[in-house]
């Protein structure tokens, strides 16, 4: 079952409603109360929700009883839900995990009725007669609602003497004054601030992939698919390179098909709406992303040699020097994808007789993490026939699942490990070296193999293959340029070139303060607040933080600190829904009500 906007009654709108009236109550009364401690909150997503709530908490766990001020800012009114689960957005864009693993509250200790998972939130306000399983799927739009009424519950349940302020405006800029304020500045307004988090989500840019002679942006290019509403620009029958085989590939596909009147029955076989583009995806490996089922309870892959057993002796080892990925953890990286591929293919467990398996095949052909990371697709009578049936046989194998499946085994080894590895390369914890190649060489295509979009979603790409809407046309690496004198691009390797009209990058861009790719962190750079991250001369592109999230400027101790996508780099595997990865908002809070009950005395 896929849980969609369409299964949940008129009351699951309330939260939207209440933190409108919220919004428009609020506007511009900031400036009418004065409070000694303000605190900002930038960034209205998952982890500035998360972070409220945190505060709000602790200062309820504290019996602090002095005023506070949270200001809390995002670029648009959909605080809670940002603008990844906005929830006006269509529902053929889902969430790529099952709903199980969703719950806001996963770190609260002590819960209240009204503290819903988002199981428990569907069971709540659903239409049908339908049982909610752990299993099932949900569109982002429903997600969004779940995270919006969160945010509703959260702001209800703050202490008396706390006032969060909800300001829709756009933050440009934050700047340390003399006394150790902090002021933000919006389009609009300033703010003055003792404490600011930065929960700025994804506010970074891909650069672009041409030279353009005069105008570095072109219209055409466009570098960013999001909110997807700017794909509306292209007309029917254009040719479009699309820029990447990944999630938000997918997006853009289903926006420029079924988001214009196409549709797919029951078979998913796609009927033409007549106003879609022709889509030409090609990614520096050209190597689609992996679907994956239900990943929950039981049907999960155990692992065997990355065990907390093995974590405990290899942190022993990291409390003493940093690791390198490269020689100590590769390895066994990779001799736990072999025994999950090959436990599974032999459906036996047993590792004496599975490592015996191994050993006697020759070595060329064992099963290895290039297998799994960059295959290579079996060549059929064209190549867009080769990609239909890697497609299917993609599919196929995530409907089997990693308990029987051998490749999708070897696939859940990341997802199962991730936490563990996640600890050890967190604050330059692995040699810049092998940070380096993990980064850059192995990253993307670890989450392109472990991290997949539903089933449903991957057959209704496979449909538009088969319809001829998405066109397979290059197996190497793509040079783009742009058509002189004209609105169009060349994608060109040594065998193809083919001319599109327009260009979608829809590769989601990481921290790079390097290359300047976003104009907050620029700001922050040149105002002496954030400085990049180093780790034995390899620069990742993130800011520099000191271990729980404050962050570092060698000299100053600034009450800047930061949770979420923008520490990519300095941690590793993120989570925009979960709160247990990477919880730097439990430390925040710590941090924020000592200092605050710091200022309050020396006033006293």
């Amino acid at each position: 079952m896929i849980w969609k906007n369409i299964h949940i009654n008129e009351d699951a709108a309330s939260a939207q409603d209440f933190l409108s009236r919220l919004i428009s109550s609020q506007k511009n009364s900031w400036s009418k109360t004065n409070v000694i401690f303000t605190v900002g909150i930038v960034g209205g997503g998952p982890k500035g929700l998360y972070a409220l709530e945190e505060l709000g908490r602790r200062i309820r766990k504290e019996e602090i009883n002095d005023p506070w001020r949270i200001l809390w800012f995002n670029n648009n009114v959909d605080f809670g839900s940002g603008s990844n689960y906005q929830v006006q957005q269509p529902d053929y864009l889902l969430i790529n995990y099952c709903i199980a693993h969703v719950d806001a509250w996963e770190s609260v200790e002590a819960r209240s009725q009204n503290h819903l998972n988002l199981m428990d939130w569907i069971t709540k306000y659903k239409t049908n007669a339908t049982k909610v399983k752990p299993t099932d799927f949900a569109s982002r739009a429903l997600v969004g609602k779940y995270l919006q009424y969160t945010a509703m519950q959260v702001l209800k349940e703050m202490p008396a003497n706390v006032r969060v302020q909800l300001i829709s405006e756009k933050v440009d800029d934050v700047k340390a004054e003399a006394n150790g304020e902090l002021v933000i500045q919006t389009h609009i307004n300033t703010f003055s601030c003792k404490n600011v988090l930065l929960c700025t989500g994804h506010c970074y840019n891909n650069l672009p992939l041409v030279k353009f002679n005069n105008d570095p942006i072109h219209p055409n290019y466009i570098s960013n698919a999001y909110p997807l509403k700017v794909l509306d620009q292209i007309p029917p029958k254009s040719k479009v390179g699309i820029i990447g085989w990944g999630l938000t590939f997918i997006d853009s596909a289903l926006h420029l098909t079924e988001g214009r009147g196409g549709q797919f029955d029951k078979n998913y076989n796609y009927i033409s709406g007549a106003n879609e583009p022709v889509l030409l995806p090609f990614s520096r490996n050209q190597l689609p992303i992996l679907p994956r089922g239900a990943i929950y309870g039981s049907n999960v892959y155990s692992l065997q040699y990355l065990t907390p057993e093995w974590f405990v002796q290899i942190n022993a080892i990291a409390k003493g020097r940093q690791i390198s990925f490269i020689t100590e953890i590769l390895p066994w990286l990779e001799k736990e994808l072999s025994f999950a591929y090959y436990s599974t293919l032999l459906q036996n467990q047993n590792k004496e007789d599975v490592e015996t398996y191994i050993t006697s095949l020759p070595v060329n052909d064992r099963f290895t993490y290039h297998d799994l990371l960059f295959p290579k697709i079996p060549k059929k009578t064209s190549l867009q026939e080769s990609y239909i049936q890697y497609v299917q046989f993609l599919i196929s194998e995530a409907e089997r699942g990693p308990l029987i499946s051998p490749i999708m085994a070897a696939a859940s080894v990341w997802r199962e490990a991730s936490s563990m590895i996640a600890d050890l390369y967190n604050a330059a914890g692995f040699t810049g070296e092998s940070q380096k190649y993990l980064d850059t060489e192995m990253f993307s295509a670890l989450c392109r193999t472990s991290y997949g979009p539903p089933i449903e979603n991957m057959k209704k790409i496979l449909a538009l293959m088969k319809a001829d809407i998405i066109q397979i046309h290059f197996e190497e690496q793509v040079q783009i340029t742009h058509v002189q004198g004209t609105d169009q691009f060349t994608l060109a390797t040594e065998q193809q070139r083919r001319i599109v009209d327009f260009i979608i990058d829809a590769r989601i861009a990481r921290p790079n303060l390097n290359a300047g790719n976003s104009q907050l962190y620029c700001n922050l750079l040149s105002n002496g607040l954030v400085q990049p991250f180093n780790n034995q001369q390899y620069k990742p592109g993130c800011i520099d933080i000191i271990n729980h999230g404050q962050i570092a400027v060698t000299g100053k101790n600034i009450p800047l600190y930061a949770y979420g996508t923008a520490t990519e780099g300095f941690l590793l595997d993120n989570d925009s829904l979960s709160r247990k990865k990477n919880n730097l908002a439990k430390y925040w809070a710590s941090e924020t009500v000592k200092q605050q009950q710091q200022i309050y005395n020396n006033v006293q």
